[in-house]
């Protein structure tokens, strides 16, 4: 070959070599900017969540037009639709116009065709707007005197109307209670024969004793309250028959005086169910009450961050949230959440002037909008604040749009423990709304834990396994057999984890279940039985040992695990009878409260150990046998034997190498998704037993996402959860390869 031949070819391996060179750096940039261009997208979906709630004032045309959508009955528009009334011959009394009921039932709809109208002799009838005019709802109630009648309060609450009014002097609240035959009626969509089915129901009434200068209710729930405290009272069903329309259940200091240390209080709201209670007090600070449990007095559950400097005035409660508004003397607002005393908004609204003349507030149908308006009466200096019923309500001369669509979730309900309506004390949980009588419950910590749990325990039965192999395949195993044996472990690495996953939930989970002490008691025997037979077997006679070469050791410890598994299946009963009563099982939960779950932790563990293992297995041998094998040769050369080679040599100058395999292992344990969606049984829990169900950020994000609202809250929080599943997993992943690359010695070939 001539000069000119060699040297066009050495410029034709140049070229071919940046070309091979820049299509590399091409494709690795590639890969970065898809992992960034993913990081981003999880961020931007995410994001949302932790934005607070945003307000913009309503101009007047908003205010009109809000005032000609709601539905209001003849009462207010018809100056004379008395006379459309049958078998009513008294004119409704001046002054007082007619009480519009409010509902606080759990329909979508909250427009309600019922209303309270006062006749001439002090009576109120309920009567009802349909398409055949309008129409009695039961009997006129005569209201007794020295009530409040501009403070009345009419509630339609599911087949029940409650009408509430305070004495003059604050000294009590009369209570009475209609009993509606059609349950068409508490959702507000009566038709004609139903509005004509109880004309002639009887009221019954009760007289609540003590101080109800406040008062405010919902489902089944009424407080009353005064300046230093509030009564607890429980509804009762319209089954109940004869029996009180109200117990009371407990009766809540707030302080014994204006001047006591703590504040008096001056506004109450009940919020949306009835389970939780919002109390404002003076100071304008704000207290969050609720029933931990059915029918229980209101425990404390936090204090907001109010925000608020002047003494509460009054407040309203969303519709459709544990949302609610409060508005303080000085005009300022603030929008909150029960749910963890959340703080979304806050801003200086209305002048004082126009708040000690006497403000209501309303949110519309949807939440979207809070309205303020002017009561009937100017209030008194000092006067405390009332809950204003609907009927007190006149046309709004302020408003606010509201776009909080997230307002479920925060860093304190996706971290922290969270106290719940109907628990008994803060936890974590993750529990979709599905029937819209609680809030949603999203915190991640469950599937967080669950998650780092099943790769733990999964790690536990993989690093014994792939490390234990590793070991005796790169430093105790002969070449030939070592050629055989690590390929036919790595191949278990292709085994598609839905097989894995398929076997143990049909076959492994029920054989754990049904012989649970073999399996346990097999966890310890076989390991320790084996490190005994091997200590035995180091104190024979030389002559035995070299019956069986030292790297056929493997094959010479089959027959002990034969008879291992044999002794463990035959004590096995004994050990459960003698120790555990019979029964294992019960004996854990009737001593330590431990339920038994088939598909549990422990099924999890195993399944997992068993995919991860081929992953640790093949980098660990790597690890092993890229030591530099004129160390294992100097140590040996020394007379050291190979145990204490491997102990003081090779495992120190792989132990980089080794971290990084479990580093990966662990990574490759998180981001599972099958195995644990079938074996786990996804059950969101925050615990440590092995016994119980366990659900992952994988796993959810595969059975919930295809379900969720697109931009919805959940829909969000799922992508937050896969952001949690990316990071974690890619710094894990990054961390073990960059570890393993810096300090892996030069490959010269393997020692043994």
């Amino acid at each position: 070959m001539s000069a000119v031949d060699a040297s066009r070819m050495q410029r034709r391996r140049l070229r071919h070599d940046r070309l091979a060179s820049l299509w590399l750096t091409a494709a690795g940039l590639g890969v970065m900017v898809i992992v960034v261009v993913m990081l981003a997208y999880l961020v931007s979906v995410s994001w949302p969540l932790l934005k607070p709630a945003s307000v913009t004032s309503l101009p007047q045309q908003a205010l009109e037009q809000q005032a000609s959508d709601q539905q209001m009955p003849a009462a207010q528009t018809d100056p004379d639709w008395l006379s459309t009334l049958p078998d009513m011959p008294l004119a409704a009394r001046d002054g007082l116009p007619p009480v519009l009921a409010s509902d606080d039932s759990t329909a979508d709809s909250r427009t309600s065709p019922l209303a309270g109208v006062w006749l001439a002799d002090d009576r109120l009838q309920v009567v009802q707007q349909s398409a055949a005019g309008v129409r009695l709802r039961g009997s006129a109630i005569e209201v007794p005197a020295g009530l409040e009648r501009r403070q009345a309060s009419l509630v339609l609450s599911r087949d029940q109307l409650w009408l509430r009014i305070p004495y003059e002097e604050g000294d009590g609240l009369w209570l009475a209670r209609l009993a509606l035959s059609s349950p068409h009626a508490a959702a507000g969509a009566l038709d004609d024969d139903a509005a004509s089915q109880t004309p002639h129901s009887e009221w019954q009434q009760q007289w609540l004793p003590g101080t109800a200068r406040l008062s405010s209710q919902q489902g089944r729930l009424l407080v009353t309250a005064d300046r230093d405290g509030f009564t607890q009272w429980q509804l009762s069903e319209a089954s109940t028959g004869t029996k009180p329309l109200a117990r009371k259940l407990a009766h809540h200091a707030v302080s014994s005086s204006a001047s006591a240390s703590s504040p008096a209080l001056t506004a109450i709201s009940v919020l949306r169910g009835g389970r939780s209670l919002i109390v404002g007090d003076a100071a304008g600070g704000l207290t969050h009450y609720l029933l931990p449990a059915h029918a229980q007095p209101l425990v404390k559950a936090g204090v907001f961050d109010s925000d608020l400097s002047a003494p509460v005035v009054t407040m309203a409660a969303a519709h459709h949230s544990l949302g609610f508004a409060a508005l303080d003397a000085n005009g300022r607002l603030g929008l909150y959440l029960a749910t963890s005393e959340r703080r979304r908004q806050e801003l200086d609204w209305l002048d004082a002037a126009r708040v000690a003349a006497g403000v209501a507030l309303e949110f519309d149908n949807d939440d979207r909008r809070l309205l303020a308006s002017a009561t009937r009466e100017a209030r008194l200096p000092g006067q405390l604040a009332q809950e204003a019923p609907l009927g007190a309500l006149g046309k709004a001369y302020a408003g606010l749009a509201i776009h909080d669509p997230h307002q479920a979730v925060g860093l304190d309900a996706i971290f922290g423990k969270v106290w719940y309506e109907g628990r008994a004390a803060p936890e974590w949980i993750w529990q979709l709304e599905s029937t819209g009588t609680h809030e949603p419950r999203l915190s991640l910590v469950p599937i967080m834990w669950g998650t780092l749990k099943a790769a733990l325990v999964g790690l536990l039965f993989a690093v014994p396994l792939g490390l234990g192999c590793a070991i005796h395949v790169a430093c105790f195993m002969a070449p030939r057999q070592r050629s055989r044996i690590k390929p036919l472990l790595e191949m278990m690495e292709a085994l598609p984890t839905v097989v894995i996953g398929f076997i143990a939930a049909l076959v492994v989970a029920p054989f754990v279940e049904r012989e649970l002490m073999a399996v346990l008691l097999g966890l310890v025997l076989i390991p320790l039985g084996t490190m005994v037979a091997g200590f035995l077997w180091t104190l024979s006679p030389r002559v035995w040992r070299n019956l069986l070469p030292e790297n056929m050791a493997a094959f010479g410890l089959l027959p002990l695990l034969f008879v291992l598994l044999w002794l463990d299946v035959t004590i096995a009963g004994q050990v459960e009878q003698w120790w555990f009563d019979g029964d294992l099982r019960q004996w854990l939960f009737s001593h330590y409260g431990i339920d038994y779950a088939q598909r549990n932790t422990l099924v999890t563990g195993m399944a997992l150990g068993l995919a991860v293992m081929p992953t640790l297995f093949t980098l660990s041998e790597d690890a092993l046998s890229s030591v530099p094998r004129g160390l294992a040769a100097g140590s040996a050369a020394l007379g050291a034997t190979p145990w204490q080679s491997l102990r003081r040599v090779i495992l120190p100058a792989a132990a980089v190498g080794l971290f990084s395999a479990m580093m990966i292992g662990m990574g490759r344990a998180v981001g599972e998704t099958m195995i644990v969606l079938m074996v786990a049984g996804n059950t969101p829990l925050v615990d440590a037993s092995l016994f119980e169900g366990l659900r992952s950020l994988a796993a959810t994000l595969a059975i919930e996402l295809p379900e969720a609202e697109v931009g919805s809250s959940h829909y969000r929080l799922l992508f937050l959860a896969a952001l949690a599943l990316f990071v974690f997993t890619f710094v894990v992943n990054t961390l073990a390869e960059v570890l393993r690359q810096r300090f892996t010695p030069p490959n010269q070939g393997s020692w043994g």
